[in-house]
């Protein structure tokens, strides 16, 4: 392990997620960190035509919104695009809602700020919802959403699903991370989506064993209350959670908690 020049240790961070990896790379360089790459999965964007009626009808305009992801909302426009659609207007007219931080920030670069905000888990939002009756479009981040939908259904909403993408697990990142965490090659671990979380424990071939590891020599860094509940439902309690769902105050966090246990 490459040691600097004031003999502190290099600690080597390996990081779970898909997007954003060069980013993550950088600010880690840049604190004296060394980053390692393991995406646990891969995304894949839904071809437009097979929701094309869906984003029809959301041109149509809605009367609910609810943006569970940044990401999601920026595909969501670009499909209307695609269709020769300006989704926005649809949008300005509608309640809007967002899941977390990520999405409500997305909206309001957008010009679209939220009207209310959860905590980044889906049942924050339920007590946020308006009766209805109407359309609510909800915008789903690779995999269906039940309890939401069931609870518009309950407040007299037509719900329009809306899922412009799928999240599939990586085989290869799964099986480097976890032989990186085994092998001891890695001092942290940093996953910034509970699916990160779920495909490496589902897709590991020794989950205890990955379990054990990051309970006690590999730190485990969450970013947001969803990720963090992931990992402590596999057994795992994190090292450091960063309730502002940032990677460069995720790193600076976890700097500043290592130095003073260390």
């Amino acid at each position: 392990m490459a040691a600097p020049e004031n003999g502190v240790k290099t600690l080597r961070i390996a990081y779970a997620g898909l997007r954003r990896k060069e980013e993550f790379r950088v600010l880690a360089e840049k604190l004296g960190l060394a980053p390692l790459l393991f995406p646990t999965q891969a995304t894949e964007r839904v071809p437009v035509p097979e929701y094309r009626d869906r984003v029809l009808r959301l041109a149509r305009g809605v009367d609910l919104f609810l943006a569970t992801t940044g990401v999601g909302v920026r595909d969501l426009l670009r499909a209307g695009e695609a269709l020769g659609l300006d989704l926005r207007a649809s949008l300005e007219g509608a309640r809007r809602l967002a899941r977390g931080a990520k999405a409500a920030r997305t909206l309001r670069e957008l010009g679209l700020p939220p009207h209310g905000m959860g905590d980044g888990t889906s049942p924050s939002l339920l007590p946020l919802l308006p009766q209805g009756p109407g359309v609510a479009a909800l915008q789903l981040y690779g995999k269906p959403l039940p309890t939401l939908e069931e609870a518009l259904e309950a407040r007299g909403y037509r719900v329009l699903s809306l899922m412009p993408y799928r999240h599939l697990p990586d085989p290869q990142g799964i099986r480097l991370l976890e032989e990186a965490v085994l092998a001891g090659e890695v001092d942290a671990v940093a996953f910034v989506a509970a699916l990160q979380v779920e495909f490496l424990f589902e897709g590991a071939k020794d989950p205890k064993g990955l379990k054990e590891a990051l309970n006690a020599r590999v730190k485990a860094l969450a970013v947001g209350r969803v990720t963090a509940d992931a990992l402590r439902e596999w057994g795992v309690q994190p090292f450091y959670v960063d309730e502002q769902e940032r990677l460069g105050s995720m790193l600076q966090g976890f700097l500043r908690l290592y130095r003073e246990g260390a």
